[in-house]
């Protein structure tokens, strides 16, 4: 080990420190988006802390300065840190002073990850003195853990290079994994930020989650908002084929990131991503480049708060011959560069993409309101046994316990089940021209003009995925006061009273036929009477039954091949209702590469929502072109954002008039003619333009 050479940091080359307002981070009094990648170096890989190389280092991050990368993430390895239980290693904070200076000269900021831990293929990395004692309860475990944060936030409060603490990569830690409970994760995240913000009042604090939104995991966002100033996810469509049975370009992947922001967004913190990419040893580079580029915009669309792509750099060959590499082959080549040092097409790709956020005035400017909003089911979100909702009070005589919290091991298949049918119709809400928000049950969603409420949140026997019995009540009044509101159904629906709010009841359910065809017999919306929707169904699958509707008062306009209600429309009060007999959306959800074809599912959302009379901000005439919007006081940034492997010549147009439209790119501004409130524009396949349109 050679010990770091110390460099000189005047105060003023230091870096401004950065405060965080809840949606943007905020540096020398402007708010920036923070961009770089997770560092791991070519050669020494994850032995970096025992095969140090100042040379190698400081040409990553003149390399990574290059690529115009702010920030940069890297792993502080536990049992480097801390060898001993309560000895901390003096060389190990030489080398993360090393860090820190270079930082400085080199205008990056460090977004330090504590307890590695997991990294990288199915590694873990322990410490030696563990002696199989759980870290996520053990108490000797917890106290060692909240000692060593401490240890951080005493030394580095007033380091301004840091931007904020990650508490962990990717939790649970993964040799725990499969009895790591809610309750754990909460106590482990309020010990590990509590100890940090004793000592550190100034760096905004995150815990490094993946995709425990999509999978229901202990450390889901609903769990630890209390205890974090951000969330952060993990968008690797590629590892979820169950929800997304698709390949890396298709429509459903490239949503993946702006889906996961607003999932977690919605319990009430902004969103990073921290982690998306592929493998060029598993998917063509340029592929790799389409699909990093169209998540990322789609995700800024939605108000992601940072990018922060795995990872830097291939490994380098020499790297093959030891653990992880050599037990995962996948994981070489993940890098915006080779191990040479060479952009690949990420790379480049991700310098552009910097060139242009670095643009943005993000001053003043917030993602736009959304018209729909996608309800989270209370259960969800929340940890098993709570039951601040259960309508009970006072002390109980007769004790109720729920049977279904040891239900366990149905919660993958269930939660899947919630999962796709809402990612089917955030999609379909999007290419119908919706912004799109994921409030919980017992949150504002009052305040957005349209709900949807696709099966399974209108089912009943797996509480986990269906809304309470009063959500029903509640929409009632919503709808009579001007709401509209959409709902699916299948053989598990359950609404009391349910005539008083759609029109229709339940008159029983029957299998369906392997092909579902749906016809309209009437206009609705833009859609002209005849027009058909057809989807494969499984018979042998209760969740595809559709129910069967005596209409009532509903209009039926649409029936199915037996000539039965499929879609039955409602007015109540000042507001409207529309019905599906059929869960359109989890056929979709287990169909794949469901929306790279004829798929046109989201014209009953789009006639849903002129039916309504809800008027988007903005809304362009192609499905296939994404629009997203961060408006302010008179202006708006427009975000397009083309799903397809087609060019698109897509027509905007704005709720209101506008001023002036001009095209943002890296190297300049470039007006666009409008008339009136529209304006056109071309856009690239798997390419996006953002647009800065003065209201």
């Amino acid at each position: 080990f050679a010990r770091p050479k110390t460099v000189t940091i005047t105060k003023m080359s230091r870096l401004p420190s950065v405060t965080f307002d809840g949606q943007y981070f905020i540096a020398n009094g402007r708010r920036f988006l923070p961009i770089g990648a997770h560092w791991v170096p070519a050669r020494a890989a994850l032995q970096w802390p025992l095969q140090w190389d100042e040379a190698a280092i400081e040409a990553d991050f003149a390399k990574m300065s290059d690529l115009g990368f702010n920030v940069v993430r890297l792993d502080l390895f536990w049992a480097w840190f801390e060898p001993r239980p309560g000895y901390y290693h003096p060389r190990a904070f030489q080398q993360f002073d090393f860090f820190l200076e270079l930082a400085h000269r080199h205008r990056i900021y460090l977004h330090p990850t504590l307890f590695i831990g997991n990294e990288v293929g199915e590694a873990y990395w322990d410490v030696p003195w563990r002696n199989g004692r759980h870290p996520h309860a053990d108490p000797a475990m917890l106290r060692l853990q909240t000692e060593h944060a401490a240890e951080f936030a005493r030394r580095y409060r007033d380091e301004t290079a840091i931007l904020a603490w990650d508490l962990t990569d990717e939790p649970p830690f993964w040799i725990v994994a499969d009895d790591t409970s809610d309750d754990m994760a909460v106590n482990w995240t309020r010990l590990i930020a509590g100890a940090i913000r004793r000592y550190d009042p100034n760096h905004p604090i995150c815990v490094g989650t993946d995709v425990q939104d999509l999978t229901h995991g202990p450390f889901r966002p609903d769990l630890i908002a209390q205890e974090v100033d951000f969330f952060t996810v993990h968008p690797y469509p590629i590892y979820l084929p169950n929800l997304f049975p698709d390949a890396l370009l298709s429509s459903r992947a490239t949503y993946a990131a702006a889906f996961q922001t607003i999932l977690s967004s919605g319990a009430g913190k902004s969103t990073m991503i921290h982690e998306l990419g592929a493998s060029s040893a598993q998917y063509d580079p340029e592929r790799i480049a389409r699909y990093d580029r169209v998540a990322m915009y789609s995700a800024l669309a939605a108000g992601a708060n940072g990018f922060i792509p795995w990872c830097f750099t291939d490994a380098a060959p020499e790297t093959y011959h030891r653990v992880p590499y050599r037990r995962a082959p996948h994981e070489t080549q993940f890098g915006l560069t080779t191990w040479e040092g060479e952009d690949r097409p990420a790379g480049a790709m991700l310098r552009q993409f910097g060139q242009l956020l670095a643009r943005l005035n993000l001053d003043g400017v917030a993602p736009a309101p959304a018209e729909a909003a996608l309800i989270i089911p209370h259960e969800w979100a929340k940890p098993h046994g709570d039951f601040s909702r259960s309508g009970r009070t006072g002390p109980e005589i007769i004790p109720y316990v729920s049977v279904q919290d040891a239900w366990r091991d149905e919660e993958e298949a269930a939660n899947d089940w919630l999962m796709g049918a809402l990612l089917s119709a955030f999609i379909l809400a999007r290419r119908a021209g919706l912004g799109v928000a994921m409030p919980r049950e017992y949150a504002h969603w009052r305040q957005h003009p349209l709900l949807l409420t696709p099966s399974p949140l209108t089912s009943t026997e797996i509480n986990l995925v269906h809304v309470h019995t009063t959500f029903w009540q509640d929409v009632r009044q919503y709808v009579t006061e001007g709401g509209s509101l959409y709902a699916s159904l299948c053989a598990d629906a359950a609404i009391p009273n349910m005539e008083a709010l759609f029109g229709a009841r339940l008159v029983d359910h029957a299998p369906p036929a392997d092909e579902v065809r749906i016809t309209f017999i009437t206009d609705f919306g833009d859609i002209p009477a005849g027009r058909t929707l057809s989807y494969r169904a499984d018979p042998a699958n209760l969740r595809h039954w559709p129910a069967l509707l005596d209409a009532g008062s509903a209009q039926v306009v649409a029936v199915d091949a037996a000539g039965r209600p499929a879609l039955a429309a409602q007015a109540m009060g000042r507001g409207k209702t529309l019905l599906s007999a059929y869960p359109l959306e989890h056929y979709l959800a287990v169909t794949p590469a469901a929306f790279d074809g004829e798929e046109n599912t989201h014209l009953l959302y789009r006639a849903l929502r002129q039916w309504a009379g809800v008027q988007p901000l903005f809304v362009s005439d192609t499905p296939a072109v994404e629009v997203g919007a961060l408006t302010g006081e008179g202006r708006a940034y427009v975000i397009l954002v083309n799903h397809s492997a087609n060019a698109q010549k897509v027509t905007v147009r704005a709720r209101q008039p506008i001023a002036s439209v001009i095209h943002l790119t890296p190297t300049g501004d470039h007006p666009l003619p409008h008339q009136g409130n529209s304006w056109q524009i071309q856009v690239s396949p798997h390419h996006a333009s953002i647009l800065e349109v003065m209201l």
